[in-house]
């Protein structure tokens, strides 16, 4: 029996998924799942790869083609030219994690390349994240429940309880849990009745967890994921200049209030040495200092920098202060002209834009709000970022052409 190349590629994809899901496990089943990850990660490159020659598809020159050059050069410039002697232990781990990470999603998404391909890459991701979760949780749950505890508990500060379900840390939990809300929005789209129910089943269970885990920046995104999307419905009936004046006014409190209500901490604690405010108050003054204020300390992972003794830095628990801290202004100039690319490459009308670029779209800018309370934007510690970032690219480096042809498919 012949199996075809792209059940191989999904298979690895899945495994892919799985290693990073033992990764970020407390205590893993496996005795070396990061092994694992880049074995399974070299292998699905090998697929693609061998996959594009044999169907004589090379990958045309692009936009993906001169990002993926652009972030491959973006590792080695920064964790190999600019390199911090001090940190080179560090950096050298970081770096083959990171240039890892770049190839496998920039080789993925150049197989997912069609809307009909991002559904099934849609459709495997939702449920190997899903199985997990719930396997995870079946094992670690302690049989608790009370919605009003709940909810009270995530805004208990420093003192509320917090369920990781057997993974490092309730954040990461949470973070998994978020990915499976929206991406399931995708599947609702080409869903029948009775798969929605399943869906809307799987998406009251993780906002349970994400509530368990008491994470305020996944809650919060959630909020404005579906904030945005009411947002995006109630424009397309609303079809008068002072109507749409309205709901604009209307999105932009609403964003706001959410902002200012997520990162009530680091209001009110803008001058005293809390998780959030004294990431900036402190870690900025080392950066500049330092004397490598436009390349960075070093280009070593976020964790890194709670225990950097070189330069007593803290914690980096926001992802723009993690590439300005480990890259520089340089790097950070670099990461945000690829977001302003994203944004516009998927809300751009010229570029095919229709109702599946439209809620990738969202998630994009969901996924840039949690980053600012954690960096889990195109970041390999994340297993959500594995899946964002594919989902990025398949569509915003699409041209028009191709883009409007598959939408009429």
């Amino acid at each position: 029996m012949k199996i075809k190349n792209s059940t191989i590629i999904s298979f690895l994809w899945v495994a892919v998924l799985v290693s990073r899901i033992f990764i970020n496990m407390e205590s893993s089943f496996l005795p070396s799942p990061l092994y694992m990850y880049y074995i399974c990660s070299v292998l699905l490159i090998i697929c693609i790869v061998t996959d594009r020659i044999l169907s004589h598809n090379t990958l045309k020159k692009g936009s993906l083609l001169w990002w993926s050059i652009a972030f491959i050069l973006y590792s080695v410039v920064f964790g190999v030219i600019f390199a911090n002697k001090k940190l080179s232990s560090l950096i050298s781990f970081n770096l083959l994690s990171m240039i890892t990470f770049y190839i496998l999603i920039f080789a993925v998404a150049s197989y997912f390349n069609n809307t009909q391909k991002v559904y099934t890459f849609v459709k495997i991701s939702f449920w190997t994240l899903t199985t997990s979760m719930l396997f995870m949780m079946i094992v670690n749950w302690d049989g608790n429940f009370n919605f009003g505890v709940l909810v009270s508990n995530v805004f208990s500060g420093y003192t509320r309880t917090r369920a990781a379900f057997g993974f490092d840390h309730p954040n990461s939990t949470a973070n998994i849990a978020l990915c499976i809300i929206l991406i399931s929005y995708i599947l609702l789209l080409k869903s029948q009745k009775n798969e929605k129910i399943i869906l809307i089943v799987v998406d009251c269970i993780m906002l349970f967890v994400i509530l368990e885990s008491a994470s305020r920046t996944s809650l919060f995104a959630l909020i404005l994921f579906v904030v945005m999307c009411l947002f995006c419905h109630f424009k397309k009936r609303i079809k008068s200049r002072k109507g749409s004046f309205a709901i604009y006014a209307l999105l932009i409190v609403a964003v706001i209030l959410i902002i200012s209500v997520s990162n009530s901490d680091l209001i009110t604690n803008i001058f005293i040495a809390s998780n959030r405010s004294y990431n900036f108050i402190y870690n900025l003054p080392v950066l500049v200092s330092s004397g490598r204020l436009f390349v960075g300390l070093g280009f070593i992972g976020s964790g890194e920098f709670m225990q950097l003794t070189q330069y007593n830095t803290f914690f980096v628990d926001n992802y723009f202060l993690y590439v300005l801290m480990s890259t520089g202004i340089i790097g950070f100039v670099f990461i945000c002209a690829f977001i302003v690319f994203l944004i516009y490459k998927l809300f751009n009308k010229k570029y095919g834009y229709n109702q599946l670029k439209q809620i990738v779209g969202l998630i994009l800018l969901v996924n840039i709000f949690s980053s600012m309370g954690e960096t889990c934007f195109m970041y390999p510690s994340f297993i959500s970022c594995f899946v964002y970032t594919v989902l990025y690219l398949s569509l915003a480096c699409n041209d028009k052409k191709s883009l409007i042809k598959r939408s009429k498919r």
